[in-house]
């Protein structure tokens, strides 16, 4: 696992990024990692807890269904703290997100025995998180997830 950080988020800004391979063990790893990015900010406790499992049930979606043949292909985190919000991108080179998840908005209500795989997973992620990105671009996954920290 490679970690990167510039300066806190406290400090007035700086990035942590860590890139790993998919597995249970990288993903408590990364998210202890960014834990520990964000203690400088002092964030209530509830907030600290949605962020960790937001993120997660990302990561642990990555290792289950991006990389199904238990491959552990690379998994890229960037997190920054910026304008009372933090940015977490995910990126990964597994098999792309059904169409079906990225593009249901979750409103009017919702069976989580009505949804695929994975359904009620993406329903917990997009009812916590402030905002949502998905891109696939050559080959790589591309999730933002954005929280609000005021």
């Amino acid at each position: 696992m490679t970690r990167q950080t510039n300066p806190q988020p406290a400090d007035g800004g700086g990035a942590l990024i860590v890139n790993f391979r998919a597995s249970a063990i990288k993903v408590r790893e990364a998210l202890s990692m960014l834990l520990d990015y964000l203690a400088p900010l002092g964030l209530p406790q509830d907030r600290i807890d949605t962020i960790q499992l937001v993120l997660a049930e990302v990561l642990n979606n990555v290792t289950e269904h991006a990389y199904p043949d238990g491959d552990g292909g690379p998994i890229y985190l960037r997190a920054i703290v910026e304008n009372a919000q933090l940015s977490v991108i995910v990126r990964d080179r597994g098999v792309p997100l059904p169409p079906s998840l990225i593009l249901w908005d979750g409103k009017d209500g919702f069976d989580p025995s009505d949804l695929p795989e994975g359904g009620f997973g993406w329903h917990l992620i997009r009812s916590l998180a402030s905002g949502l990105d998905h891109n696939r671009l050559a080959r790589w996954n591309e999730l933002k997830v954005v929280f609000a920290l005021t």
